[in-house]
């Protein structure tokens, strides 16, 4: 059965806890019974040599008095912590010993005849007859010089592991105490980190991070995340293709040099900013975010190019275009089949063929008109479509195509010359509206080097110049609606297929001038 994540790390911490603690008993047990044995030894040989050099003691082994011997260790014994307290002559004859019955036997253990024959004193670990014990063995010197005997104190192992005992207890139920603190600290914690996981295990973890970043790579827009302090933690590719930095995440904001200034962590959130940034500028949008009491944190950041908003905002134009140029189209066919009906109902079937022969002569007259663009037929279905609309608002729109001009679609897509070509035309038949003598001409044609269209017409002149005119949103036409897109969209095109526009305004004419690049 696999645990859980909780589990998992309970445990690692469990068992790193525990043995810390093992270890650090194992050093402690070990430094503690050194510094015991230390002490125990030193204890042993202060007092045996102490012993050693008492007149009183020397007098007495030196006489082989074994009771006066006793009487004077007895008194000593009584103020002593040592087990025992042994006093021999020099043959190794016990002169006093904690059993009274063993004094005048021999010395038990074999480590005596160092002292008494060559006067060294020295600590021994030995089996005596009280048992394993820890002594300390000084020789006792006549006022001549010589070894008369010597002086033997000892503590037994037993005491020792007992004071050993009592010394490792209370760091015994403080490392029991310190592990079962640190058991539950490690359950608490491990609770606690999965609690900041949302409750997932780590595989459920790394699943939602990796698909977290799939959406992101996956969401059109560039998302970029950044903290308070003006780092950035989180980057889709879209934010680095729009952003150009091979590597986003890391970089404080002022590192993206001219690309600094899209991203303020102060001031209100917006929806669709246009920010300028590149060529065509970006659109962005700001949300802070904030913790539980409200302070913020940081914000996110979408940006799109504006040219795809530019780009959308063409083909909605052009569907709405292209409806009203049905919507003309259909209404004046309508108006056609209306009279041809009534002229066949009436029997005037002659003068009902003369309207349908002059309908079909001007459709063609129209047609012949745009031959140069016929292999574009979503332009020539929009010129058609123009031409109708002008005539059903009583302006006077000429169309002129000379020159194959298949080649346009090379430098930019029929769309954009839709786009292009509707723009200028919408424009210029919106200038000269409301005019008696409204007139609108345009001209398509072609040189060795370039594609030319030019469109004029009779309405006022305009005084501002053409980069004001090419602005986002700015409109010399009053109202609202879809104004100040036009020309910027125009603008775009000719900047993508590296064409250039051109304006010349007067009283007399406003007019236009596209020139597109061949090669």
């Amino acid at each position: 059965m696999t645990l859980s994540f909780t589990r998992q790390l309970a445990f690692i911490l469990s068992c790193t806890v525990l043995i810390g603690i093992a270890a650090w008993w194992s050093y402690s047990a070990y430094q503690l019974e050194n510094v015991l044995n230390n002490q125990i030894a030193l204890r042993a040989q202060v007092q045996s040599q102490q012993l050693a050099k008492l007149p009183s003691l020397i007098d007495a082994v030196e006489r082989e008095n074994a009771q006066w011997v006793s009487e004077i260790i007895s008194v000593v014994q009584l103020v002593s912590d040592a087990d025992f307290i042994t006093v021999s002559n020099e043959e190794g004859i016990r002169l006093a010993h904690p059993v009274s019955e063993r004094v005048g036997l021999p010395v038990v253990g074999g480590d005596i005849q160092r002292a008494l024959n060559f006067g060294e004193a020295y600590l021994s670990q030995s089996v005596g007859s009280l048992g394993p014990s820890v002594r300390y063995i000084s020789p006792i010197f006549s006022p001549q010089g010589e070894v008369v005997g010597m002086v033997k104190v000892g503590y037994l192992v037993e005491t020792l592991n007992l004071w050993s005992r009592e010394k490792l207890l209370p760091l015994l139920l403080f490392a029991l105490s310190a592990l079962s603190l640190f058991l539950l600290l490690s359950w608490r914690f491990s609770s606690y980190v999965k609690k900041q996981m949302q409750d997932l295990e780590p595989w459920q973890l790394k699943q939602a991070l990796k698909t977290h970043q799939g959406v992101l790579d996956a969401t059109h827009e560039a998302v970029v995340a950044i903290n308070q302090q003006g780092n950035i933690y989180l980057a889709n590719d879209a934010a680095k293709v729009i952003l150009r930095q091979s590597d986003l995440v890391g970089k404080e904001t002022k590192q993206l040099d001219d690309a600094r200034h899209l991203f303020p962590l102060d001031g209100e959130d917006y929806i669709n900013k246009v920010a300028q940034f590149g060529l065509d500028g970006v659109i962005i949008n700001r949300v802070t975010m904030r913790t539980s009491n409200g302070e913020s944190a940081g914000a996110v950041f979408t940006l799109r190019q504006r040219s795809e908003l530019q780009a959308l905002s063409d083909r909605i134009s052009q569907v709405d275009k292209y409806l009203e140029s049905m919507r003309v189209t259909h209404h004046e066919h309508q108006n056609k089949l209306s009279v041809i009906s009534g002229l066949l109902q009436m029997g005037a079937f002659d003068k009902a063929l003369s309207v349908c022969l002059a309908q079909a002569a001007q459709n063609q007259t129209r047609i012949d008109s745009l031959q140069g663009v016929k292999s574009m037929p979503q332009l020539t279905a929009l010129l058609l479509a123009k031409l109708s609309k002008a005539r059903e608002s009583n302006q006077s729109l000429n169309i002129s195509c000379y020159g194959d001009l298949s080649g346009l679609t090379q430098r930019v897509s029929e769309e954009q010359v839709c786009s292009l070509v509707g723009n200028l035309i919408d424009n210029g038949l919106e200038a000269c509206q409301g005019q008696n003598d409204a007139t609108m001409a345009v001209k398509l044609h072609e040189t060795e080097e370039e594609f030319i269209l030019t469109f004029s017409n009779n309405g006022p002149s305009l005084d501002e110049d053409l980069e004001s005119l090419c602005r986002w949103g700015y409109s010399t036409k009053s109202g609202t609606g879809e104004h100040g897109i036009g020309l910027h969209l125009v603008k775009s095109i000719l900047s993508e297929a590296h064409g250039h526009l051109e304006l010349d305004s007067d009283e007399q004419e406003t007019l236009f001038t596209v020139y597109l690049p061949k090669e």
